[in-house]
């Protein structure tokens, strides 16, 4: 094994095997042991070069990215596993529900024609998420064969659960899974769009179910896609999804008194169970309503703002959309992407930005993407996109005065989600590769005429992709993911 594992702090691993699960009446909901059945965590879709192409013309992945079979190949020993109710907005779309509809959102999501009926019909966001967490839970801490290699995956319940990870990847390969959750559409709001009409008592008794959950749930999206009665989102969907959803009705709307309850519930930790909020997918107007509840009622506890998959757009605020830094002059400069305020603001509360591996999310137009001939110059190509993210973040913080400048980011790649991966990263498989192309664009940076970086800043390349990868993910899950199970932990150990 290589000593060297990454994390990835947000991806969707069971999206298509539970949609997949469908497909027949017997295996519904069910986690297969069989990495050859399509409803198994374990299956792997490889990439071929028709489906490489097919992504390239379309943007649409019809592989798997984070299959655990994927990611036990790619060293990949800690995700963030997110659990997604699938919105309806998705599949009750502007073409209706019939089978144009249904063609053209299995085509984007790779699900199967029977879960988007499923979707289609049912009136229960909390019982899907509720099916997807027992989905994982089948199969926790279960040794499967995969070509004669034993692996399992673990659901932690906290930090302390990660401590040994590198002495423990021997003769059985260990994947960690932490749970998180993307929309608290889940806990049954937004069901008809701008017609929805949630029981708040219902609403904060699902919560109250999440949180005493077997496994606690790390952090949580308040928004997603779609219209949710929590919170307003931000524009998120292009191409053949755009095209054929509506995300219009909430756009302009900011945190309700409903979406209050429910992020004061989730950040309450009277009995040790925080849950953070994951600020992804809230449009600005939510964005700033949070920080200022956090600046007025949880002044002295310095909640950390966390960015589990997102890009920058290069600009100063909302309110002065101006480029200061040269590096972000081709960034997707939308709301869905975070302005360089907010940088600061992440860093000062202690969070942590995840950089998302969406090609469509680093740049504001694939005609700006510099052409590679060879697969070495594609790829060096393609990772600088995500070079010019992290050498923006990094030089936005040491312009305001920080030192640690590397210590605040991570990786949350939002794989076997609805991404178009980078070109020659395509999977989890992929990220040792990935690293070393960083390792020498930052390489090439610091030892430039280019790098104005402070002495205190300029540390070594390897060093500072190391930290993207592992290091500061672990150090934020130290300090945030310690729960009240470890008391139940420690105790186990003595048994």
């Amino acid at each position: 094994m290589n000593t060297k594992y990454y994390i990835d702090l947000h991806c969707h691993p069971a999206l298509k095997p539970l949609g997949k699960s469908f497909n027949n009446s017997n295996s519904t909901g069910k986690n297969s042991t069989n990495h050859r059945h399509n409803n198994s965590l374990y299956h792997k879709k490889k990439p071929n070069p028709l489906s490489k192409l097919f992504n390239i013309v379309t943007t649409m992945t019809k592989f798997t990215q984070t299959d655990l079979q994927t990611l036990a190949e790619g060293d990949v020993h800690v995700i963030s596993a997110s659990l997604y109710a699938m919105e309806k907005g998705f599949v009750i779309n502007k073409l209706g529900t019939g089978i144009v509809s249904d063609a053209l959102s299995n085509l984007a999501m790779g699900i199967g024609k029977k879960r988007i009926d499923n979707v289609q019909e049912h009136h229960d966001y909390f019982a899907d998420i509720e099916m997807e967490y027992n989905f994982y839970k089948q199969l926790d801490n279960q040794t499967v064969d995969i070509h004669g290699k034993k692996v399992k995956y673990k659901i932690v319940h906290g930090y302390h659960e990660l401590q040994n990870i590198e002495q423990e990847q021997k003769d059985l390969i260990t994947i960690y899974i932490v749970l998180s959750i993307e929309g608290m559409h889940a806990l049954n709001t937004g069901l008809y769009g701008e017609d929805s009409k949630c029981d708040e008592a219902e609403v904060l008794s699902n919560l109250d179910k999440i949180k005493n959950w077997d496994h606690p749930i790390f952090f949580v999206t308040l928004a997603h896609h779609f219209w949710n009665e929590l919170c307003g989102h931000a524009p998120s969907l292009s191409g053949i999804v755009g095209w054929g959803t509506n995300q219009e009705y909430g756009l302009t709307a900011s945190i309700t008194p409903i979406g209050y309850k429910v992020i004061d519930k989730l950040l309450d930790n009277s009995s040790n169970r925080r849950t953070l909020i994951d600020i992804k997918h809230m449009n600005n107007i939510s964005r700033k309503a949070y920080y200022r509840h956090l600046s007025t009622n949880y002044a002295e506890e310095n909640i950390p703002l966390i960015v589990s998959h997102g890009a920058l757009n290069g600009l100063r605020s909302h309110e002065e959309p101006i480029n200061d830094n040269y590096t972000g002059s081709q960034f997707l400069a939308e709301e869905i992407n975070f302005y360089d305020d907010e940088i600061l603001k992440i860093v000062e509360s202690g969070g942590i930005f995840c950089f998302q591996l969406d090609e469509r999310r680093l740049i504001d137009s694939p005609k700006n993407i510099k052409k590679g001939l060879t697969k070495h110059k594609m790829k060096f190509n393609q990772s600088q996109l995500l070079w010019k993210q992290i050498q923006h973040f990094v030089e936005i913080l040491d312009t305001n005065g920080y030192s640690n400048v590397w210590d605040n980011m991570g990786i949350g790649s939002d794989f076997d989600g609805v991404v178009n991966p980078l070109n020659g990263f395509w999977t989890g498989e992929e990220y040792e590769s990935l690293a070393e192309y960083l390792t020498q664009h930052a390489s090439d940076y610091l030892n430039s005429d280019l790098c104005n970086l402070k002495e205190v800043n300029r540390i070594a390349p390897s060093k500072a992709i190391d930290k993207i990868f592992r290091s500061n993910a672990l150090r934020f899950m130290k300090l945030n993911f310690s729960t009240a199970d470890k008391k139940r932990f420690d105790e186990t150990l003595l048994v």
